[in-house]
Formats: structure tokens, sequence, C-alpha cells
């Protein structure tokens, strides 16, 4: 059977210009969805890597916290042993230097002339008091003792005779300058003059 096509070229041209427009339309729309669900699935694809990443590091954050306080507390266990060691070898020193000093004034006692009655020691000083048979063994002990190298000067406080247990002695008392105190002393003005400059 023929068939004859009545409508006008003009409205046929008509309808599939609009038949092509509407294709092209849905096309564009099928397009633009599956580009932007491809989009949407590489970005929340990269999101869930992001959340990932982020849970890692914060697990690393937890176990790095554990660690600094663990530092914290042994830097705090060091500066206390440290602390304690500083002390027990200041209290070495003085015991030393206790030793020594009381040593050399044992070692300067001119024997069977003269005799100490009470001594007191401190960090830059010492007093002591006693009895000689005469002023003689005083200057002889005080040159002694200056020539020391833990004592710097020595001053003769007093001395009077006195009638002791029937016998006639010297009794004095002399103040000593301790030569370490001074050497500490100047050895701390050259370390405060070295943090100055």
């Amino acid at each position: 059977m023929i068939s004859i096509n009545l409508l006008p070229v003009r409205e046929w041209k008509k309808r599939e210009s609009v038949r092509r427009q509407i294709s092209i339309f849905f096309l564009s729309i099928f397009l633009l969805l599956a580009g932007l669900l491809a989009v949407g699935s590489t970005i929340q694809g990269k999101v869930m890597m992001q959340r990932q990443e982020l849970k890692k590091l914060q697990a690393q954050k937890r176990k790095l916290a554990y660690v600094n306080r663990k530092i914290r507390s042994v830097q705090q266990t060091r500066k206390e042993v440290e602390s304690k060691f500083k002390s027990i070898e200041k209290l070495q020193e003085g015991r030393t230097f206790a030793v020594k000093a009381i040593d050399e004034i044992v070692t300067a006692l001119p024997l069977n002339r003269l005799w100490l009655t009470s001594l007191r020691l401190d960090k830059q000083s010492m007093s002591l008091a006693g009895v000689a048979l005469d002023n003689h063994t005083i200057a002889l002990f005080m040159k002694r003792i200056e020539t020391s190298p833990v004592y710097s000067k020595v001053k003769l406080k007093n001395s009077e005779q006195k009638n002791i247990q029937g016998h006639n002695l010297m009794d004095f008392a002399l103040d000593i300058t301790i030569k370490q105190a001074d050497n500490k002393k100047n050895d701390n003005k050259e370390d405060s003059n070295k943090k100055k400059k």
C-alpha cells in the first residue's frame, strides 16, 4: 500500500526539529546527571578517605599525648633526681671542707703548748678559743694558720692571762677568715660577669 504524506513539508520539519531538540535536551540531562553522579561518587570517595585519614591521625594524636605525658613525667623525675644529687654534692663538699678546715687547725697547733676550748665553723669564717702557755705560742699558732691554703686572715680578738688550775695561762680567742669562701665569692662574681657579657 502506498502512503502519501499529506502534511506540509514545513510542518514536518518543525516537528522533526522539536523532536530533535527534545531528544538533545533529555540526552543533555542524562549526561549532566551521569557527570554529577560521577563527580559526587569521586567526592564521596575522597571524603571517606579523608575521614579514614582523620581517624588515623586522631589515633596517633592519642598515642602521642600518652607519650608526651610520659616524657613530662620522666623530665619531672629527672629534675627531682638532679636536685637530690646537687643536694648530696653540696653535703659532700661541706663535709670534706669541714674535715679539711679542722685538720689544718690541728696541724697548726703547737703541741703541749696550746689547747683549744671551743671551735665554731661556718662557710666563711671560723671562731676558736683556747689557752696557751704564753703570747709567743699564740703568735706562732696564728702564723701557722695564715700559711694554710684554707685560711686567709687571722685576727686576735682577745688575749688575757688567767689562773687556770694553779697555772698562769693565756686565755685567747681568734677570728679566722676562710680562703675558699673568698674564692667562691670571686668565682660567683666572674660567673655573673660572664652572664652579663
